[in-house]
C-alpha cells in the first residue's frame, strides 16, 4: 500500500547485508535464528517438490535465497534437478556460495545469482522454469503492490503448470497468535520494522489471476503454538529469557498440525495452462 520508498528499501538491502556480514559464514543462522524453525521449512518443501515429481534436467528458482542454505539443501536431495538461488545481497550470496564450496558435487546443478525480485527479467531475461519458491522474502518488499507485481513476474518466468511454493507471512496467523499469547499474560510480537506481512484474502484474489490449485497450509501452526506460545510462557514464569536453542525446538515440528496459530504460512499453487 502507498509509493514505493526507495529509502526503506536501500535500509532493508542494508540490513540484511549487515546481518549476513555478521554471521558465521557455516553457520545457518543469517535469515533466521530459529534453525529449527528453518529446517521444518526445508522438509515441507523437500516433501512438496518430490510430490510433484519434477522430471530430471528441470529447475527450481529459490528466488531471495539468502545464504544459500535452504538452496543447497534441496539440491542435495534432487541431484537430477537445477536449483538457481537469486538474491539482491551480494554479502547473503558470498555465505551462500561458501555454503556451496563445501559440497563441490552440486557445482554442476546449483548456481546464485545476484537480482532484484522486483525485475526478474534483468537476472532471469526470458528463461521460464518449473519451479519458483520464495520463503520470507516477500514480506521485505515495502509495498503490497510490489509483493503481488513479483507474483505476476514469477508467473510469467513459469512454464504453463509449473508450481510457486511460497512461504510467506500473513497478518491472520500474526494476529492468532498474538490473541494466544496475551491470553498466557505474553505481550504480543510486533511485525518487524523491514516486514510487510500478506492478507490471506487479498492473496488468494490476486494469485487466482495466473494461478490455480491455490492451497494455504498453516504447517507450521503447532511449531508456534509451542514453542512461541507454552515455551514462552513457562519461559515467562521462570523469569528466563527464551533460547531458540532450547530442545522444545527440535521436537516441536513433529506435531500433527492443528489451528491458525503461526504467521509463517506454505501457498502452494500452479500456474494456469
Amino acid at each position: 500500500m502507498g509509493s514505493c520508498d526507495p529509502d526503506q528499501s536501500e535500509r532493508i538491502k542494508q540490513y540484511w547485508g549487515d546481518r549476513a556480514r555478521a554471521t558465521d559464514p557455516d553457520s545457518a543462522r543469517a535469515t533466521t535464528y530459529d534453525v529449527f524453525l528453518r529446517e521444518h521449512e526445508i522438509r515441507t518443501l523437500r516433501e512438496r517438490i518430490t510430490a510433484i515429481s519434477l522430471p530430471p534436467g528441470s529447475t527450481v528458482v529459490d528466488l531471495g535465497c539468502g545464504d544459500g542454505h535452504a538452496t543447497v539443501s534441496l539440491a542435495s536431495a534432487f541431484p537430477t534437478i537445477r536449483f538457481v538461488g537469486i538474491d539482491w545481497s551480494e554479502e547473503m550470496l558470498a555465505l551462500a556460495e561458501h555454503r556451496l564450496s563445501a559440497q563441490p558435487g552440486l557445482r554442476n546443478t546449483v548456481s546464485f545469482r545476484v537480482g532484484d525480485m522486483r525485475d526478474l527479467s534483468a537476472s532471469l531475461e526470458s528463461e521460464r522454469f518449473q519451479a519458483f519458491l520464495t520463503m520470507r522474502s516477500l514480506i521485505n518488499l515495502t509495498t503490497s503492490e510490489q509483493q503481488y507485481d513479483t507474483i505476476t513476474q514469477i508467473a510469467e518466468h513459469l512454464v504453463p503448470g509449473g508450481y510457486y511454493f511460497c512461504i510467506e507471512n500473513f497478518i491472520q496467523g500474526q494476529n492468532s497468535f498474538n490473541r494466544l499469547r496475551v491470553a498466557m499474560g505474553l505481550p504480543e510480537v510486533p511485525v518487524r520494522w523491514h516486514n510487510l506481512f500478506f492478507d490471506e484474502e487479498r492473496f488468494l484474489a490476486e494469485t487466482q489471476r495466473s494461478f490455480d490449485s491455490v492451497v494455504i497450509d498453516n504447517f507450521l501452526s503447532s511449531y508456534y503454538l509451542a514453542t512461541r506460545v507454552i515455551y514462552s510462557a513457562g519461559c515467562h514464569l521462570m523469569g528466563e529469557e527464551p533460547d531458540y536453542l532450547h530442545p522444545i525446538h527440535q521436537v516441536a515440528g513433529r506435531l500433527p498440525v492443528i489451528g491458525d496459530f503461526c504467521p509463517i504460512k506454505l501457498v502452494t499453487m500452479r500456474r494456469k495452462l
